[in-house]
This record gives C-alpha cells, sequence and structure tokens, in this order.
C-alpha cells in the first residue's frame, strides 16, 4: 500500500522527515503534496497536515510549525506523555495524535537542541544529560520509532488490512582501535610506562612487560586472531576504525608508518570493513580528517569513506561539515560517550540535515546504542550487569525489528585493568 502526505506548503525540511517516517521506519512509499485536488482522488493511506480536515478517510495532524520554519530558532518545548511515551508539540483536541510527530522527529533527527548554548564535558562534546531524551527517560530506547508506531495504530484504524513492515533486525558490530599493542611497539612511550610501573613497584605490570617484550608471550591487547575466529564463525563482517594520528597526548596510536602497524591494518581488513578513527583534534579540521584518511587509503589501497570521531567529539555542524569537505559519506559518532541509548532517537541510519544551510546532506549517519567504556568506566558496571543492559537493548532491538550497533574496543577484550569478563559479555551479543 502507498501513502499520499498532504501540507499547504512544501519545505525541504517537512518532505525530509516525511521521507525518513513513512519509507525508513513504516515501509510506505509516500509522495507528498500541496494540492487537494489529488489528494481527495488518491487511493490508499491518506495523511492530512493542514489546520482543517480534508477527507473522512485521513489521519489528520496539526503542524506546529518548526517545518516551515528557517534557520535555527529557541524552541519552547514543554513535554507530556501519550500513553507511555514522552512527546513534544502538543496539538490540542480533534487531531488523530495530540502532538505533531513530525516535527518532534525532526527536531532529534536534526539534533536541533544542539545548536543552543549548553555547558560541554570535559571534552567539549554536548552531554548526555543535557538532551530532551536524558531527561525524559527515553534515550535507553529509539523514541521516534514508538512514535511511528502510535502514527501506524491510526493509519490501521483507517486501513486495518495494511500490513506494515518493520526495517528488519540486524546486529552491527563495530570496533575502535586505538591502540592495538599494550605493550610491543610503545617507541618512546612504552619505556615511560616501563619507568613509572617501576616508580609505583607495580611488579605485576613489569612481569607483564617481560612475558610479552622478551619472553615471547602475546600481547593483552592483540586480540584481532579472536575476533576474527569470532567473526568467521558468525558470518559477521564488522567495521573497524583505525586511529592514525599525530602523537598527542590523546592520540596514542603506534606511527601509521610503522610495518608492523600497516601489516596488520592489512590483514584485518581482509576479514573486516576499514574506517577512519580521526584525530582527537580533527572535529573542527577538514585538513585533518584528510591527512588521516589519506594514511588509511595509502595502507589499504582502498577508497575510505567511512569514519567515527576518537573520543566520539562531534560538534554541529562543524564535524559534519568537516567530514563531508574530506570526502567521508558515512559517519559512526551519533551516540553518547556517558550513557547508552540513542542520541537521534533512532536505531536506522539517516542522512544528516544541515539545519544552518536548510538542506539535506550526503552524509549517512549510522547511530549506534551502547559503548563497552560507557557501561565499565562511566556507569561502573560489572560485566554481570552489563550482561543486563545489553540483553535489553538487543532484545528490543529483535523484537521490533531494529538495526542493533555497538562499539567495542579491541583492547576491551584483555584481562587488563579490569576487564576480566568483558570477552564472555560480547560473545553473548552474537547471534
Amino acid at each position: 500500500m502507498e501513502a499520499i502526505f498532504y501540507c499547504e506548503k512544501p519545505s525541504a525540511r517537512l518532505t525530509y522527515i516525511v521521507d525518513y517516517v513513512f519509507t525508513h521506519l513504516l515501509g510506505l512509499k509516500v509522495r507528498v503534496t500541496h494540492q487537494a485536488i489529488d489528494y481527495q482522488s488518491f487511493n490508499g493511506i491518506h495523511c492530512n497536515y493542514s489546520g482543517a480536515p480534508i477527507c473522512s478517510k485521513e489521519v489528520h495532524i496539526k503542524p506546529h510549525g518548526l517545518l516551515h520554519e528557517r534557520g535555527i530558532k529557541e524552541q519552547f518545548v514543554t513535554s507530556f506523555l501519550v500513553g507511555d511515551q514522552p512527546a513534544f508539540f502538543a496539538s490540542g483536541p480533534g487531531y488523530d495524535l495530540p502532538f505533531d510527530v513530525f516535527s518532534a522527529s525532526f527536531f532529534l533527527l536534526s539534533r536541533y537542541e544542539e545548536y543552543f548554548h549548553f555547558e560541554p564535558d570535559m571534552h567539549g562534546r554536548f552531554p548526555a544529560r543535557a538532551s530532551w531524551a536524558a531527561r525524559n527517560n527515553c534515550l535507553g530506547y529509539p523514541v521516534l520509532w514508538e512514535w511511528s508506531k502510535l502514527l501506524r495504530a491510526v493509519f490501521s484504524q483507517k486501513h486495518p488490512r495494511w500490513q506494515p513492515k518493520p526495517p528488519g533486525y540486524v546486529f552491527v558490530p563495530t570496533y575502535d582501535i586505538d591502540l592495538p599493542w599494550a605493550y610491543l611497539h610503545r617507541g618512546l612511550r612504552g619505556w615511560g610506562r616501563v619507568g613509572l610501573d617501576l616508580l609505583k613497584r607495580d611488579w605485576r605490570q613489569v612481569h607483564a612487560r617481560w612475558q610479552v617484550q622478551r619472553q615471547g608471550r602475546a600481547d593483552p591487547f592483540f586480540t584481532f586472531p579472536r575476533l576474527q575466529k569470532l567473526h568467521n564463525d558468525t558470518g559477521i563482517r564488522p567495521r573497524i576504525f583505525w586511529l592514525l594520528a599525530n602523537r598527542t597526548r590523546e592520540d596514542i596510536n603506534p606511527s601509521w608508518k610503522l610495518d608492523a602497524y600497516q601489516k596488520l591494518i592489512k590483514e584485518v581488513s581482509e576479514w573486516s570493513d576499514p574506517g577512519i578513527h580521526p584525530s582527537y583534534y580533527s572535529w573542527q579540521a577538514t585538513s585533518i580528517i584528510e591527512r588521516d584518511k589519506k594514511r588509511l587509503e595509502t595502507i589499504t589501497a582502498s577508497e575510505i569513506t567511512h569514519s567515527r570521531q576518537h573520543f566520539l567529539r562531534l560538534r554541529l555542524p562543524d564535524t559534519y561539515r568537516a567530514l563531508l569537505a574530506a570526502g567521508i559519506r558515512h559517519d559512526y559518532s551519533m551516540g553518547f560517550a556517558a550513557e547508552p541509548g540513542y542520541r537521534a532517537g533512532t536505531t536506522e541510519p539517516f542522512f544528516w540535515y544541515d539545519l544552518k544551510e536548510d538542506k539535506v546532506t550526503e552524509l549517512l549517519v549510522h547511530p549506534f546504542g551502547v559503548m563497552d567504556v560507557t557501561l565499565k568506566q562511566y556507569l561502573g558496571y560489572s560485566a554481570e550487569e552489563a550482561v543486563g543492559a545489553l540483553k535489553d537493548m538487543q532484545e528490543y532491538c529483535e523484537k521490533e525489528g531494529l538495526e542493533f550497533c555497538t562499539l567495542w574496543h579491541n583492547s576491551s577484550f584483555s584481562s587488563l585493568h579490569g576487564w576480566d569478563g568483558w570477552w564472555e559479555v560480547y560473545e553473548g551479543l552474537q547471534k
């Protein structure tokens, strides 16, 4: 079945969000029109997005006004419940939904709230606690999907024979490689760590370094053979992001010129898809993204179009404009470091909408739901507690037929720094 969407005046924002909600969340082919005659004669699902009703078989949604504005203006967001779901942009009585689901969805998907003043965290990032979703206890699940289900329910009342199709469950494993070796190939930094361990009399670390560097024991962060076997067994090809930055306090990767590092990247890229993990200082600098991207392209002899920001440092619109200018077309940074959940309210990929230019871009954003470091370091979860949190998120996506994207690090599969038992946590996600 197809759908028609009536509005009095089309806009780029409206077309963008209608396409996402209808096509990607509801599985409906949709046509937008401002001609009432075409709307009335259409045979299919009718959605009227105007102040006055047109026909009896339609679903009537009152416009809030956001989708016909230009630029960025202060929005007054008053939250309330629709059933058990938080919502905003109320419509009042007489409509099929008590809020403008399209304007609210656009507000979250475009990350409208991130364009205003906020108190950044220690890395300059927009913090989870400042988001509307966190304040209304819906960050942990995709609220846009729950809103689309409200829309689906009113459509089904008018068209009982319509059978909506969810996008389909898929597990999307991704990894950030900040430091492929704990002890090997560390250069001067490695010797500095040795001196620090001796000063602290950390004999456990001294002994472990000796075993790896002098006795040939496997480096604890070198978990790639284990990951390769896991993905060969499951048949799931992961996306792996490599840090190839110049050395800084935050960029701790080996030199991109190191033969062992280049060899590792080439070998791992045979069973995974490579992406760039741009420097901590790249978030507003196209030149740095281009530099790091070119390094990975040189090593892999392939074009690199996928990226995730180191430390998840993302500032809108600057970071996404810099990525586009550098030739990146897929970004995987859309998530929070301090909390698991869905920063843009959705599990499903979406094209970034540049609010300042008021246009859809070519950058496809891939949201992730949870990061290993979030659970262990930010929230202080034990391995056992992490299992429960991850199981809840994964089972929700399986039940609803949605993507479940995770972010992990190779170092989280070693026993160093309290990560004992986390391999088993991660292994349990592979289905």
